[in-house]
């Protein structure tokens, strides 16, 4: 006669490793399978050869590290969407305080709106250099330079100056262009003055109108109070 009863099924093992998870097709595990597979465990176990006690507390303690790890993914998916939310209010509350003002953003534009010409913006590579500004109106063409002699490196305003003379008012693309004592190119972010005449609200959140752009809120590096 055998001396232990075998169980009708084989016993279930639990991994030693799982992820919060569960979705079907899934591999990772979630509480309720967890749960499962240790009930299923308990129930097939072969009660001549039950399971390892401190087998079964590890199993059981590795439970409740899942359910707080659930809890913890709940609670920063809901920390996450709140933050959403404020961070969407405060760019919308900030556009349209932007209405009216000038802004500095990313671009290659300057209107010549009065006799005096203008003035642009630009982020001068490490070193700087000799540099140049060209002018170029709405078709590409090349309507006016000038000399703008050593320039250093970082943020420099410069004003169009005689690259201006003779143009008449409106929009124009500009280019500064820095070659450093090797005559090899310092690299040039140039920077456009924009004035807001109104906000519009989309998708990728808050766009910045002037005249026929939109510009991005994200977008806006600062804001000039006139």
């Amino acid at each position: 006669m055998p001396t232990s009863i075998e169980a009708s099924q084989p016993p279930v093992l639990l991994p030693s490793r799982m992820t919060v998870g569960g979705a079907q097709g899934n591999p990772t595990l979630g509480k309720q399978e967890f749960l499962q597979l240790l009930v299923a465990q308990l129930k097939h176990q072969d009660p001549m050869n039950p399971s390892n006690p401190e087998d079964m507390a590890a199993q059981l303690a590795q439970f409740s590290s899942v359910e707080q790890l659930i809890g913890i993914n709940e609670q920063l998916g809901t920390q996450a969407s709140s933050a959403e939310v404020m961070a969407s209010s405060l760019n919308n509350s900030t556009a349209v305080g932007v209405i009216g003002k000038n802004v500095l953003t990313p671009g290659d534009q300057v209107a010549i709106d009065d006799p005096d010409g203008g003035a642009v913006t630009v982020v001068v590579g490490e070193g700087g250099g000799r540099g140049v500004l060209t002018l170029f109106d709405e078709g590409g063409n090349r309507v006016g330079a000038r000399d703008l002699g050593t320039l250093d490196g970082g943020r420099q305003d410069i004003d169009l100056g005689s690259a201006a003379d003779g143009l008449p008012p409106g929009d124009y693309r500009y280019e500064v262009s820095v070659q450093d004592a090797d005559q090899s190119s310092v690299e040039v972010r140039t920077l456009m003055r924009a004035h807001i005449d109104g906000v519009r609200y989309g998708s990728n959140g808050p766009q910045l109108l002037s005249g026929d752009l939109e510009i991005p809120m994200a977008d806006v590096i600062e804001i000039i109070q006139q």
